[in-house]
């Protein structure tokens, strides 16, 4: 997280996330700002206006800290890392859950795979994601 504040406090840049799920269906959303915080901060999230055809699930984490299950930094009475396994800017708890459990899509378990929750819900883990950084002009 040092790398990715020290490169995003360099310039402007946007965020672009792609999911697909076990049927090769692809989605996106693009926020056109993006930042992280340094370390005393506990590295939050800063990102900007959504767009996309995967739906907003990130919005909701904006201004969070990041969390993993010894860095408790949500804002929900547990631990958010812990309960959905992952490491992830956490709320109370998530809409999306990108570094959760890599599950075989539908599940029975409660929003602790790789989730998107405005494109396939907290019941379903994605086959595969990607975050990607670009620096605009």
């Amino acid at each position: 997280n040092d790398r990715l504040h020290i490169l995003t406090s360099q310039g402007k840049y946007e965020l672009l996330i792609t999911m697909t799920d076990f049927s090769q269906k692809t989605r996106y959303a693009l926020y056109d700002k993006f930042t992280i915080g340094d370390e005393k901060s506990k590295y939050r999230l800063h990102i900007g206006t959504y767009s996309g055809n995967a739906g907003d699930s990130l919005t909701g984490h904006q201004g969070r800290k990041f969390s993993t299950k010894d860095q408790d930094n949500d804002v929900y009475s547990g631990n958010c890392a812990a309960m959905f396994k992952g490491a992830w800017w956490y709320n109370a708890c998530h809409a999306s859950n990108l570094n959760g459990l890599y599950l075989s899509g539908k599940h029975s378990s409660y929003a602790n795979g790789m989730n998107w929750k405005s494109w396939k819900g907290h019941k379903y883990s994605l086959r595969s994601t990607g975050m990607m950084i670009r620096r605009l002009k």
